[in-house]
């Protein structure tokens, strides 16, 4: 009976041995895979092969940024049709109607005086503000988007996602960092809010498992950039300073608060390995 009792209890502590081996390698494996020893994740920009003007007219101040090749405001303003002369051709001005001042129009290349530039059936800015190209041949097309920060020595494209299931945003964080569905577009009022992960499982597909392992390290004043590419070959390049940075709890809903100004918020899992909290930084538009 003993012989038999020595021998049930030597195969549990084996068992239990056997256990703790395999949870200490499943251990060591996921803090590897998430040190991120390997160099910084970097896309490739865009090669549009435009030269920077200065647009004038105030529209640089009013977008943070603008960089790219076409004519002044001037010269795109009347070549849309719209008399200098009149209240039609001011800057803030909207004579079509659909929401977007003519600087953006400019911008954009949208047509001032039609609210459908596309003829798909949405405004330009219904458009805008759900990440399409407003002047897209193709209704489905999306503009390009990327985020730099070089504080920190990373670039990735932004995904716009439709869904808040977190399988379906799981989906698009293979491909990038993910826009949050149904927050605001790059330059516009309000919280646009990107997610990217700082840490992730080692059999987890995507590039991108790493992207924010580094985000704690930026500053109040650093800078994050948003470079928007339209169909038409438009460059849209947006500056945002950061203003703060905080940790909460992963079910803190103050980081869907929504500002009125041209505001980014980047959010990801804190600390690394795990995502019982989350790491916000909050950056304003440039202007």
């Amino acid at each position: 009976m003993y012989a038999l009792y020595k021998k049930i209890r030597n195969s549990w502590v084996s068992s239990i041995l056997f256990a703790c081996v395999l949870l200490v390698i499943f251990l060591v494996l996921f803090y590897l895979s998430n040190l991120n020893l390997g160099p910084s994740h970097k896309i490739q920009s865009v090669d549009q092969n435009s030269v920077a003007i200065d647009p004038g007219a105030g529209i640089k101040e009013k977008l943070g940024a603008l960089d790219v090749s076409m004519e002044s405001y001037d010269e795109w303003a009347k070549s849309e049709g719209l008399n200098s002369n009149s209240n039609n051709n001011a800057l803030d001005a909207d004579p079509d109607g659909d929401g977007l001042p003519n600087y953006l129009e400019y911008a954009y290349g949208t047509n001032p005086t039609k609210a459908d530039t596309d003829g798909d059936g949405f405004s330009d800015s219904h458009e805008i503000q759900n990440g399409y190209d407003p002047d897209a041949s193709n209704p489905s097309a999306r503009a390009q988007v990327e985020i730099s920060v070089s504080k920190i020595n990373i670039a990735a494209p932004v995904i716009w996602s439709n869904t808040t299931d977190s399988a379906g945003m799981d989906k698009d964080l293979e491909n990038g960092v993910i826009h949050y569905y149904q927050t605001a577009a790059p330059g516009q009022n309000g919280t646009m809010i990107v997610s990217g992960h700082s840490s992730n499982y080692v059999w987890a597909k995507g590039d991108y498992n790493h992207i924010f392992a580094d985000l704690n390290n930026v500053a109040v004043g650093d800078v994050i950039t948003v470079k928007e590419t339209e169909a038409n070959g438009r460059v849209l390049t947006y500056s945002y300073k950061i203003s703060g940075k905080k940790i909460v709890s992963a079910d803190d809903q103050s980081v869907f608060d929504n500002s009125s100004n041209p505001t980014l918020e980047l959010t990801t899992c804190w600390p690394i390995g795990t995502n019982l909290q989350r790491l916000i930084v909050t950056a304003d538009l440039a202007q």
